[in-house]
């Protein structure tokens, strides 16, 4: 007994940057064996991912699932239904953990008795499904993750005034002024938060080292077999009955309008409202308190210059770089938090498993400074890229009439765009 308690304190931790890799939904029950669904590309749309398979559900069990290949600026539905519509499922779609469920849908509650999930995440999304039938159930699952959707952020840029034309001018001399003051607030402010900043960080780091930040390089990597979780491949999808091919049909339907409104990046704010976030580790709107900055051009790029299209579709790659970059990061540490806890919940139950544990937790902490460094160095890269960007700006405006730009306006955005990504 006592050498499979040890076993369940081995963690798994397997993140690369590069490789988008996050695990699946963590837990130290050896005998949950998760199935893997891995996505595709869809092969009618570019940009989107792809799975479908059928699966079976033994009688009054529960099957595990995850699925990986899907990035944070994709919407994923995942669509579960039983093959025999007389039959009742259950899902539940979990969050860092198996035990943390943060929805529930069932099949005899469902439109047409399908489950659909709409979610968004960066790490595996992990799901189960379970029945109290007395009989093996045969069941489908199909998932789509849509094409990357960059607009949450919104755009800063409002029609320039003719008092905003002009830096010399007479009215144009009162605007700097009044500008130059507001830069300076700014300023003492931001002073301040990160004074702020520092020190709630430096409380935090005394009292709290049990925080674990797991970013870029890869910490630790263990076999996934020594805990217990082995990946069982999807089967493929076999001949089905008629009504069975008009439902994946309806989904293939349904998934053909979700991809194609998320294909143009044009999708409506009310069709991102209908994805849930698992976790509060992501964005889904424009950052509080973004600022507003005049713009010789304020509608669409394609209506302008070829300066500010160029100009700006670098401004919005780096500011969704930026946020990604943070996401990771803060996804990265619930999802370690969430294990963290768990171990030292489960350590408590023997003192030799509490001894393995503490050393395993502590080879962990030491890896917080390279981690927390790595952060700040590839955030000050991606800062200097987006300065880049509006110094491209600055020079397209200057080119149109709008004097000083950067000076007056752009900086104030760039300072906005700083201090929202410290860690």
């Amino acid at each position: 007994m006592k050498p499979n308690i040890l076993r369940y304190t081995v963690l798994i931790f397997i993140i690369c940057y590069n490789a988008n890799l996050f695990a699946q939904p963590f837990t130290l029950d050896k005998n949950i064996k998760p199935i893997k669904l891995e996505l595709t590309e869809h092969p009618k749309y570019k940009g989107a991912k792809y799975l479908e398979g059928s699966l079976l559900l033994k009688q009054k069990s529960v099957n595990y699932h995850y699925v990986k290949g899907h990035d944070i600026f994709q919407f994923v539905d995942i669509f579960i239904f039983a093959n025999d519509t007389r039959a009742n499922l259950k899902a539940d779609i979990v969050y860092n953990t198996w035990g943390n469920i943060e929805e529930t849908q069932k099949t005899a509650t469902s439109k047409n008795g399908v489950i659909n999930f709409k979610v968004r995440s960066y790490q595996d999304i992990g799901f189960t499904v379970t029945s109290e039938e007395s009989n093996n159930i045969p069941y489908t699952v199909i998932v789509n993750a849509s094409p990357e959707g960059k607009n949450y952020l919104g755009s800063p840029f409002t029609k320039a005034t003719e008092k905003n034309m002009k830096s010399d001018s007479g009215s144009g001399k009162s605007k700097v002024v009044s500008t130059s003051n507001s830069n300076i607030w700014i300023y003492i402010i931001i002073g301040v938060l990160l004074l702020l900043v520092g020190l709630l960080v430096g409380k935090l780091m005394g009292r709290k080292k049990t925080m674990l930040f797991i970013f870029l390089p890869i910490f630790f990597v263990f076999n996934l077999e020594s805990y217990g979780q082995t990946e069982t491949e999807i089967v493929n999808q076999e001949a089905v009955d008629g009504l069975h091919e008009a439902r994946i049909g309806q989904i293939n339907g349904s998934i053909d309008r979700i991809n194609e409104a998320f294909e143009t990046e044009k999708a409506l704010e009310d069709f991102y409202t209908q994805y849930r976030n698992l976790g509060s580790c992501l964005g889904s709107g424009s950052p509080p308190g973004q600022p507003r900055i005049p713009s010789f051009c304020d509608g669409e790029e394609s209506a302008c210059a070829d300066c500010f299209a160029s100009a700006r579709a670098e401004f919005n790659r780096c500011r969704y770089n930026l946020e990604k970059l943070q996401t990771i990061y803060n996804c990265s540490k619930a999802y370690t938090d969430a294990a963290v806890a768990l171990g030292d919940n489960v350590s408590g139950y023997h003192g030799v498993v509490g001894i393995v544990w503490q050393s395993q937790k502590r080879g962990i902490m030491r890896s917080i400074a390279e981690v927390e460094k790595a952060y700040d160095k590839k955030r000050v890269e991606m800062l200097h890229s987006f300065h880049e960007s509006l110094m491209d700006l600055n020079d397209c405006e200057n080119a149109h009439g709008m004097e000083d730009w950067y000076d007056r306006f752009g900086v104030m955005f760039y300072n906005f765009v700083e201090m929202r990504y410290h860690r």
